[in-house]
């Protein structure tokens, strides 16, 4: 038996060094929605990082804020022979063609901040749900005690083109609507073009601001590049933010300084965009490199939410500082 030991070992050791080599040759195709969005560049970039950490080579293809690019980017990785693929945010019926050709190649899509669809990994994501619910609150509580409980008139800018956007914004409404909230309103809800959302938000809330006056008490969007443009068109009109002020969810550098600025964005539901590609890079990792069962390393639901966490003028984190999502 002892003249088996030494082959036995060096078996072992080979086997180590193939499975590193291995990881090493791991290239990961990242399909990204639009890199000037923050969520979609801290995401994309810190997948970039982690991946990269683990000696993977990373490809990152933007789509320039049009989804319907998605699928073609995907089927590009797919000709490219990459060994899994991300997708970072978007819409599950846009990237539905994509999945299925990557599907075919035995190629497994992994997504963050997507809803699931045929056979994708896993959705790394935050809850929308309850991030809509959050934000509802807040916007609501904020009248209350700007009007020292009177209550009043909200505008809401959708953009239900995404089925995140959609789930907060149902949330929210909910809350707005709610027999528990008789002194809140919601007197408009208007809806702006995905591909312009810089400009027509402002434009939206200016038409608003025009028509309704100060009988608005905020003006709401379901992420923070359509709150930033309520903001500044409520700022333009001549509004403190104790007057009429906005709130979004995602949370940046950006929406941090517009809150210590005291402009009338006055709050965010922020997001931990960077771990979600944490998330991601460890089931990859787990999955593709190390050959592990899904089943063991993937929630059932198939879906692995990251904290979040709300931020305002009592918690913003000082220029230059992230927030703790931690606590």
């Amino acid at each position: 038996m002892k003249k088996l030991v030494l082959p036995f070992l060096i078996v072992v050791v080979l086997m180590i060094v193939s499975s590193i080599a291995l990881a090493e040759d791991i290239t990961v195709g990242v399909v990204v929605r639009g890199l000037t969005s923050d969520s979609n560049s801290i995401a994309a970039m810190a997948l970039k990082d982690y991946a990269e950490e683990n000696g993977w080579k990373v490809i990152i293809a933007d789509c320039e804020e049009y989804t319907e690019r998605m699928p073609g980017k995907m089927k590009d990785f797919i000709a490219l022979g990459v060994d899994a693929i991300v997708c970072v945010c978007g819409d599950p019926s846009i990237i539905d063609e994509g999945v299925e050709a990557a599907e075919a190649a035995g190629i497994p899509v992994f997504l963050e901040d997507i809803q699931n669809i045929r056979n994708t990994m896993v959705d790394v994501t935050s809850n929308n749900w309850t991030m809509g619910a959050l934000l509802g609150s807040q916007v609501v509580d904020r009248v209350m005690k700007n009007t020292n409980g009177a209550g009043g008139d909200i505008i809401m800018i959708g953009m239900p083109d995404f089925h995140v956007l959609r789930v907060r914004e149902q949330m929210c409404k909910s809350i707005f609507t709610s027999p528990e909230n008789p002194n809140i309103n919601l007197l408009d809800y208007q809806i702006i073009n995905s591909a312009n959302w810089q400009d027509e938000s402002y434009e939206m809330a200016r038409v608003m601001l025009t028509k309704y006056g100060d009988r608005i008490k905020a003006i709401i969007g379901s992420f923070d590049g359509n709150s930033w443009g309520a903001a500044r068109a409520i700022a333009d009109a001549g509004y403190t933010k104790d007057q009429i002020f906005s709130m979004g969810i995602d949370g940046s550098e950006q929406s941090y300084d517009l809150i210590r600025r005291g402009t009338p964005f006055v709050g965010t539901v922020a997001q931990d965009f960077a771990g979600w590609s944490r998330i991601v890079v460890d089931i990859i990792k787990k999955v593709v490199v190390e050959g592990k069962d899904p089943s063991e390393v993937i929630p059932v639901s198939k879906i692995a939410y990251c904290p979040f966490k709300f931020i305002d003028e009592s918690n913003v984190p000082a220029k230059g500082e992230s927030v703790d999502f931690s606590n």
